[in-house]
């Protein structure tokens, strides 16, 4: 069973078997670049919050 979006890319651009591989190669690698971006700068995000928050008053007792 062929995925949709292979089906797509056949219909909208008549794209070769190795020619889909090829992009779904290359959108794998850069989704992967992005997710550890992404990892990067939640992880600062997080742990800034997490010095700059203030103890309350219940955490305090």
């Amino acid at each position: 069973m062929e995925l949709e979006v292979d089906v797509t890319l056949k219909m909208r651009y008549a794209l070769t078997e190795d020619e889909i591989n090829e992009r779904t190669f290359i959108m794998a690698c850069r989704m992967n670049q992005l997710h550890a971006h992404l990892d990067k700068l939640l992880s600062g995000v997080l742990l800034e919050s997490f010095i700059q928050r203030p103890i309350s008053q219940d955490e305090k007792n």
